[in-house]
């Protein structure tokens, strides 16, 4: 009987539950499946309940196979016979999405096939759910940064960055997920992050070892890059200071920045989002803890260059203010290591005069239907770079504390709260929000509890929508901050954070 059932292709045929978890063909044998008995496994059968076995506390251990109900089954019938009800409805939501993540992701295993699986399944990941976040963006104008990731160049793609794409595709479908008080199912699938993370480090420790030409010192460059934009967004902490040296360090094998991104087209997009990553990182970080390299004045005219008309899809700042900021920094660093002057705090009035100058009606697209979003975005940068001025600079003495910064500081306060709740509202620019958001935050420092309310509010959608817990940790710096007692920029900034995505 059971060996008519294998071969009568009529009949229905149940995979075993051992190879539905590895996800390859059962052969059906019986009572044990031979793929189960040549990898040395114990074939836990064709049940329809999966065999119970020990796991950690919380986790489903047995779920029976889903039936099918009929098309022609009313199941708002109110006849003798019970609704059939599948136990895989039955958990709670939490539980669900786990069962999800576990069918998308990734318990390594020996096979290759499985590892190829997962890393293109995390590749359409990327193209059905991280892109679409973004590609609103093309309605303001064509951006030439951001696209869909090419399928069929994925074999082509360096070890080292297939798993730094799986370990992006998980981490944001975690934390699009859950929210950040749901502790239980984040604590389940966190060592998944740092599992698919540390073999990231391990490829790239092995391209490291192994520089033998042109060809792989830019692999590598490539995805030290890769990494540390996935692990700066996913993993706040000073470690992309780390990953900046070292990336920093290859370029300078080939050449220095300015020369790698004449020569290598591949890369040119990469080292203009490591620069813009230490330009804004280095607005939260303490002077002291700079990366040089991102707060001198001649990475002006190389970031002129690279950002052009400003359509970097992580930033979308005005140029004309982006060069600004890095004059900030500068004056920034530079009061750290020598004693104030006249010069220098003359130089500090002209770059507020300079952003005080900005009009957004000059920076705007040439499409009717998007003005209002480029006329906000302007304001928005306007507004939060003039904070960032002030703010920063009377931290280390370059401003005084007098009467006129502070009407300044809350004129330029006021706009940004209202701009901001416009912006969090439009689907095309509200990616670009998180940098403004943070200096609303600290300059919530002087706001009443109801704006800090609205801030911190904001912070916590911008995570969701983001799908990355940076925006959490600033909210976490500012609750802190607000009942310190202190207000000033560095006072509240007072580690490495780098709050771009």
């Amino acid at each position: 009987m059971e060996t008519r059932a294998r071969l009568n292709p009529t009949l229905h045929q149940r995979h075993c539950w051992e190879c539905m978890r590895r996800r390859i063909v059962c052969d059906f044998e019986r009572p044990a499946c031979s793929k189960c008995c040549a990898a040395g496994i114990a074939c836990p059968g064709y049940d329809e309940k999966k065999p119970l076995k020990w796991l950690a506390p919380g986790k489903v251990s047995s779920r029976s196979r889903k039936r099918l109900i009929p098309p022609e089954t009313n199941r708002s019938s109110t006849g003798s016979e019970e609704p059939v009800v599948s136990q895989e409805t039955s958990p709670t939501s939490a539980d669900n999405e786990i069962e999800l993540l576990e069918l998308f992701m990734i318990t390594p295993t020996r096979e290759l096939k499985s590892e190829t699986c997962t890393i293109v399944e995390s590749v359409w990941y990327y193209n059905s759910h991280v892109y679409p976040d973004y590609s609103a963006i093309h309605e303001l104008a064509p951006n030439p940064y951001l696209g869909h990731f090419p399928l069929e160049a994925l074999h082509q793609v360096p070890m080292s960055m297939c798993h730094t794409l799986v370990y992006l595709a998980l981490a944001h479908r975690v934390y699009r997920v859950y929210p950040a008080d749901n502790r239980r199912p984040l604590t389940t699938l966190r060592p998944r992050l740092y599992e698919r993370r540390g073999l990231a480090l391990r490829s790239l420790v092995e391209l490291m070892g192994n520089l033998q030409n042109e060809m792989v010192i830019d692999a590598t460059i490539g995805s030290i890059l890769l990494f540390l934009f996935v692990d700066a967004r996913q993993l706040p902490s000073s470690d992309w200071q780390h990953h900046f040296a070292a990336a920093t360090e290859l370029i300078k094998i080939r050449g220095g920045f300015a020369s790698l991104s004449r020569s290598s087209e591949v890369l040119k997009p990469l080292i203009l989002h490591l620069l813009l990553l230490g330009v804004m990182g280095n607005t939260t970080t303490p002077p002291s803890q700079h990366i040089p390299t991102t707060s001198q004045l001649e990475l002006i005219d190389l970031m002129a260059d690279l950002y052009g008309d400003g359509m970097y899809p992580i930033l979308l700042c005005p140029p004309y203010l982006l060069m600004d900021i890095i004059r900030i920094n500068n004056l920034r660093f530079e009061a750290t290591a020598s004693p104030l002057t006249d010069s220098t705090r003359a130089t500090a009035q002209a770059v507020l005069e300079h952003i005080e100058a900005f009009s957004a009606e000059d920076w705007k697209g040439s499409n009717p239907d998007v003005q209002e979003d480029w006329l906000l975005l302007g304001r928005m940068y306007r507004s939060s770079i003039a904070l960032y001025c002030i703010s920063s600079l009377q931290s280390l003495s370059v401003f005084p504390s007098t009467n006129y910064f502070t009407a300044m500081r809350t004129v330029h306060g006021t706009r940004l709260y209202t701009i901001l709740e416009q912006v969090i509202l439009r689907p095309r620019i509200k990616v670009f929000a998180i940098w403004p958001l943070v200096v609303a935050g600290m300059q919530a420092v002087d706001a009443s509890p109801t704006i800090r309310h609205i801030v911190d509010a904001q912070l916590s959608e911008m995570a969701g929508m983001l799908a990355t817990p940076a925006p959490m940790l600033a909210s976490a710096v500012f609750r802190r901050f607000w009942t310190s007692g202190q207000t000033g920029w560095d006072e509240c900034f007072d580690r490495p954070y780098a709050f771009v995505s």
